[in-house]
């Protein structure tokens, strides 16, 4: 359906997004509440660098940035809204470079202990690409609500990939086994069945999907599978380890 007949309001979006925002509050704390408190109990295998620190303060910045969002358009305050939006873009870039800082500190540490962990490499670079991106083309659109939003929701739910994991991951493993399907499912499950229901509640509010999600979910999707084929090559280590200073085994 066109921009122009495309709906940019129902009177269920305000409910759809507190949910939204809700589920991935639960999500961070069933995701990260354990190894949150552990490293406040001294218990964390390693100390917190800085750099670990500003990714954990930018990205629930992130996160109250977009619940204090979706108050404010419930409250009918699309002015505060526009103007908070700027800060949505300088966290936007502060989540990636953090993140991308964080994931390649962790990666040399873990190393040491496990050889083969610089595979996982992929999905902290294939969450940091998709938010990215999506954030970015957020702000593009910020004149064209509807994609606006969409494009935001996209990139929340890249970012939610990590918490959705650490809670999901071990029951998948359970029915999935071992292996590339895996991999794959014990990764992005979360992330999926989150466009799923995005693009489930257009189909049932707007009898459409907007033309965001036609053209994103599949690529991001397609990115997910191209993460699972380089986890499982035989180049992707060394290679990692070479960009990274890690040394090989």
């Amino acid at each position: 359906m066109g921009k122009t007949t495309f709906a940019i309001r129902h009177g269920w979006d305000n409910r759809f997004w507190l949910a939204f925002v809700a589920t991935s509050w639960l999500a961070i704390a069933m995701g990260f509440g354990t190894p949150i408190a552990e490293r406040f109990a001294g218990k964390a295998p390693y100390v917190a660098p800085i750099i670990l620190v500003a990714h954990v303060f930018v990205y629930f910045g992130w996160m109250v940035l977009l619940t204090t969002q979706a108050l404010l358009i419930n409250r009918g305050r699309t002015d505060w809204h526009r103007k908070l939006g700027v800060a949505g873009a300088m966290l936007a870039v502060l989540v990636s470079a953090t993140g991308l800082g964080a994931e390649i500190y962790s990666q040399r540490y873990w190393a040491h202990t496990d050889p083969e962990n610089v595979r996982f490499f992929t999905f902290p670079l294939y969450v940091l690409i998709a938010f990215s991106l999506c954030a970015f083309l957020a702000v593009r659109a910020r004149r064209d609500p509807a994609a606006h939003k969409r494009l935001i929701l996209l990139a929340t739910s890249a970012i939610m990939g990590g918490p959705y994991q650490r809670w999901w991951g071990h029951a998948i493993d359970q029915v999935t086994g071992t292996g590339p399907f895996n991999t794959w499912a014990h990764l992005y499950t979360g992330m999926n069945v989150l466009m799923i229901v995005a693009a489930g509640y257009d189909l049932v509010t707007r009898g459409a999907l907007h033309r965001i999600y036609r053209i994103a979910i599949p690529l991001l999707v397609a990115g997910q599978f191209a993460t699972i084929a380089i986890w499982y090559s035989g180049w992707w280590p060394p290679l990692v380890r070479s960009v990274l200073g890690i040394p090989p085994v």
